[in-house]
């Protein structure tokens, strides 16, 4: 692999988007058109990040080869990134899109909390380079827990964005290379 200078990223900017399920990837990832919306404010100390379980190494022998083949357990991924908008849309992909909006305004915690279902998009601009993740279907929900520690802090919600695979395709979400323009991949 060749070395290009010009495929480093530093994030300058960027966004993070849910759409209805199934919405295609934006062919112009710096001005999203409806039904993309912005889901706020975000942590500008906390900006991304990727977890991952499974995938998991198995090594599977013979008796003449003890190491003849590998196999590797599912992985899933999780996206996530701190939303720092306390209002009630950024409250429901805390605690849950079934809250409820009770009589006095105020906003009822679920027991059992569903996760946000949407397409994710997240868009990171370094100049006029534009860097993407997107994923069609996926569930968002907290991915920790809640701590406000200072005053001279915002606080934040920890998001997790669970990228789930959406029929016919064979991929949970894609990425765009770094670049001015995105390919758009099939949905």
């Amino acid at each position: 692999m060749a070395l290009n200078d010009a495929a480093t990223l530093i994030v300058g900017a960027g966004n993070y988007l849910t759409a209805p399920t199934g919405t295609a990837l934006p062919t112009d990832l710096t001005a999203p058109p409806s039904p993309w919306e912005n889901v706020g404010h975000t942590s500008l100390e906390d900006i991304f990040g990727i977890t991952s379980e499974g995938g998991e190494a198995t090594t599977i022998g013979t008796l003449q080869n003890s190491a003849l083949r590998t196999k590797y357990s599912a992985r899933t991924e999780t996206l996530t990134f701190t939303l720092q908008q306390f209002d009630e849309p950024g409250l429901k992909l805390y605690y849950g899109s079934n809250m409820e909006v009770l009589a006095d305004g105020t906003l009822g915690v679920p027991q059992n909390p569903t996760p946000t279902e949407a397409a994710f998009l997240a868009v990171f601009l370094d100049g006029a380079n534009v860097f993407a993740f997107y994923a069609p279907k996926a569930e968002i929900f907290r991915a920790d827990d809640l701590s406000i520690s200072d005053t001279e802090s915002l606080a934040g919600m920890p998001l997790g964005v669970k990228p789930l695979v959406m029929s016919p395709n064979k991929w949970a979400y894609a990425v765009t290379p770094l670049g001015s323009t995105a390919t758009t991949p099939a949905a």
